[in-house]
């Protein structure tokens, strides 16, 4: 059975899982050296993540009712540019998980385009192309981490009174694991966590092998 690609909120009220209706056929993801210098002292001074942009179908043609209207299926999505969680300073959208196989992407969805290209006779959309563009918010060391099936399928929804040990004692049969929890979330200072802004928010739990 072929796994279906999913985009993971993982901050928020509507932290939660968005499972696509079918998966990709092409996505497009770039990393850049930036350089510096000019001739023979041109030198590499760091990696950049470029934008994650992922085209989604979604076809409600055999739906009925309110199901029928493809623009329901998609809300989720379209909701994620617009801020949703107050911040130090102010509102910011959710860091979001894109996942499929072995591949992920950490962002914010910072543009969501919609292409209908099916309606029925009362002009209702049934079938839609939805362009989603990610602006990355890790480093490419933090990139090359979450990399693997295992970072989409393992979430932790944290409430208060957890703490990381208990976390891995639970999702990982290890309390020594919490370490490897925290640098994989970079948590800095484990002994506060979690603080008021860690409530709600979902973390990866890696495999251990």
């Amino acid at each position: 059975m072929a796994e279906k690609a999913e985009i993971h909120i993982l901050e928020g009220d509507n932290a939660g899982v968005i499972e696509v209706m079918y998966n990709p056929t092409e996505y497009s993801v770039s990393t850049k050296g930036v350089m510096s210098g000019e001739g023979k002292n041109i030198q590499f001074d760091k990696v950049t993540l470029d934008d994650f942009k992922v085209t989604l179908l979604f076809d409600t043609y055999e739906k009925t009712g309110d199901e029928q209207d493809v623009r329901n299926k998609i809300e989720k999505i379209v909701a994620l540019v617009t801020p949703t969680f107050e911040g130090q300073a102010a509102k910011k959208p959710p860091a979001c998980l894109f996942c499929w196989g072995k591949f992920s992407y950490k962002g914010l969805i910072h543009q969501v385009d919609q292409k209908f290209t099916m309606f029925v006779s009362t002009g209702i959309p049934v079938r839609a192309q939805v362009t989603v563009t990610f602006k990355a918010v890790i480093t490419s060391e933090e990139d090359a981490k979450l990399k693997g099936k295992e970072a989409c399928r393992k979430l932790w929804t944290v409430k208060a009174g957890d703490r990381l040990d208990l976390i891995a004692h639970t999702m990982l049969r290890d309390v020594y694991q919490w370490r490897k929890i925290a640098e994989l979330n970079g948590i800095t200072d484990p002994m506060a966590f979690p603080s008021g802004d860690d409530i709600g928010k979902t973390i990866i739990i890696p495999d251990i092998y």
